[in-house]
Parts: structure tokens; sequence; C-alpha cells
């Protein structure tokens, strides 16, 4: 095992490469860089979902990060999926139903956003690009407080489907979660660990809020949704300072000073 940042990561076999769901959130774009760091730009293959999600924003972020990174990158279409599931999960565009806050979700075992087996579908075609890209592991991005409001990134679901993936008689791969045991601002500061060693901070290009951009490419996030409140609080707990977080949400320094408390 290779030890990085706290994070243990595999080896990988000689001529065989590694696979992620980069989504253009900050979890993604931090694993991202930390795999590039670890194994180089040209073992890194990552692929990108757009299934008509509220927060479309992300996908120009994936690209970019790519290109910052010079990985191989394929978004792939699933539109079926957002007409499946948008009238009953807020994070699809042209849904009525709407985000709500962290306050909100409180106490909620499968939150509004939660989209109906997702990552199972995600999964499966990952399973997929990893074969034709000669992958030998398919890294997600998920971390621990992920699991309370979403059974489809527990240890228990990666465990499952790496038993599917171990019925592959020719080309065996395996499912990690380097970040699985750690929480947000963990995942931060290893961000800003590698963002020491670049000419530019990785998180000037990421989107993860759920009221997506108000149709404005590259505008702050609300700063008021769920999750936005969880990746403030993490860029808290990780050191940041209010300027830094202002330059990314629009919140103000009396509402940071509440989340400091």
């Amino acid at each position: 095992m290779i030890q990085k940042y706290g994070i243990e990561l595999p080896e990988l076999d000689k001529g065989m490469n590694i696979a992620l769901n980069l989504s253009g959130g900050i979890d993604s774009t931090t694993l991202a860089h930390l795999l590039v760091d670890t194994y180089g730009a040209d073992k890194v293959k990552a692929l990108t979902f757009n299934y008509g999600q509220r927060n479309s924003a992300e996908l120009e972020k994936s690209i970019k990060t790519a290109k910052r990174l010079g990985i191989y990158h394929k978004i792939i279409k699933l539109d079926y999926l957002g007409e499946l599931v948008k009238d009953d999960c807020a994070l699809i565009e042209g849904s009525d139903l709407k985000p709500k806050t962290a306050e909100e979700n409180a106490g909620d075992p499968q939150i509004i956003t939660y989209v109906p087996f997702r990552n199972a579908q995600f999964a499966m075609i990952t399973a997929a690009f990893a074969e034709t890209t000669n992958c030998q592991y398919i890294a997600q991005a998920t971390q621990a407080g992920d699991s309370y409001s979403y059974w489809d990134v527990t240890p228990e679901f990666t465990d499952a489907i790496n038993q599917v993936l171990h019925l592959n008689r020719i080309n065996q791969m395996k499912f990690i979660g380097p970040f699985q045991d750690i929480y947000k601002e963990e995942v931060i500061q290893i961000g800003f660990e590698l963002n020491k060693k670049l000419d530019y901070d990785m998180y000037d290009s990421v989107w993860s809020c759920y009221r997506g951009d108000n149709g404005i490419r590259g505008s702050k996030q609300c700063g008021h949704c769920s999750t936005c409140e969880e990746i403030m609080s993490g860029y808290i707990k990780a050191g940041a300072d209010n300027e830094y977080i202002k330059n990314k949400f629009v919140i103000t320094d009396e509402e940071l000073n509440r989340l400091r408390v």
C-alpha cells in the first residue's frame, strides 16, 4: 500500500490504471489531484455523469479540473435518469421539489436530494468504463459524512458492488473508498496540502451547491443549502478564513461566524 497524506492507496500492477467518478464537487476534485500526485496523470481515467442535475455547473468544473491535470476524461449523458426520478428528487433540474437547508434535513435518513439508485447505476457504468480503459481500481470520493444521508455510498454498498465485480471472469477490478473513513474537513485539509504544489487553488474550480448556479456560470454558490453549509463548515474546521470562504459562497461574516460557534 502507498501512504499519502494519511490516506492508504493501493499499488497498481504494471501497465494498469485507476478510474474515478469526477463529479466536479469538492471531494472528487480533491481525489483526482491526490491520484495524479500518487500515480501520475497518465494512470488516472475520469468519468463524469450528466443526468439532468440541478447543479449542472459541476460539469464545467469537472472539465476544467481534468484539463488542468491532463487526465483522460469522458462525460456520459444519462437523460433517462433525470426523467425517471424528477418527481421525487429535488436535485433534478425541472423538479418542483426544492433542496432543503442542513437544519431542515437534520435527522432525515434519506434526504430530498437523494437520487434513487443513482450510485448503483454509476457503479456499473464506471466498471464498464474502467474495464475498457485497463483500470485495476475504481476510486470513489465519498467521505464518512455522506453515509448518514445516502445508503448507496456506504462501505456496505461498496462491499456489495465488489462482490458483483468479482464475478467477472477475465477482468478483476475493485472499488475503493480512500476517503470513506474521514470527514469533509479532513478531505479539504488534504486539498490544502496538495494546493501547495500547484500554481492554482483547486477549489476555485468546484461546484456542489444544490440550488444550481442561477444561470450564471462561474457565480458563487448559494451558501445556504445543506451541501453549501456542510462544505463551509468543512472549510472552517480545515482552517480557512472568512475571506477565502466568501470568495466562493454568497455568505456574510456574521453568518460565517455563527457556523464557527
